[in-house]
């Protein structure tokens, strides 16, 4: 193997920029910015409605606090037919589809 002092051949460090065009000059060592960037309005609803959401708890403490406090003084009594008639129609396919 032969090793080159040339600036061409194998082994030569490639050329930097190569095939790249030149930034638009500025101010000595500060380029200017060329690239952009264009949201639709609906990706920003959708940025701001995942803002909103992400501040809504996932559990809603002041409804878990009073059934805590019905359970505690065995004041809970639920309705057990309505609680069957609401998971049947939670999980039934009219409720799914639509």
């Amino acid at each position: 193997m032969r090793v080159s002092t040339k600036a061409s051949g194998t082994g030569a460090a490639p050329k930097m920029g190569a095939g790249v065009p030149p930034a638009t000059a500025g101010p000595v060592g500060q380029a200017v910015p060329t690239d952009a960037l264009s949201v639709s309005s609906g990706a920003q609803f959708i940025a701001v409605a995942r803002e909103h959401l992400a501040a809504i708890p996932d559990v809603r403490t002041d409804k878990v606090e009073a059934l805590r406090a019905q359970l505690d003084s065995d004041t809970y009594n639920p309705d057990g037919e309505a609680v069957a008639d609401g998971l049947v129609r939670e999980h039934s396919p009219q409720h799914n589809q639509g």
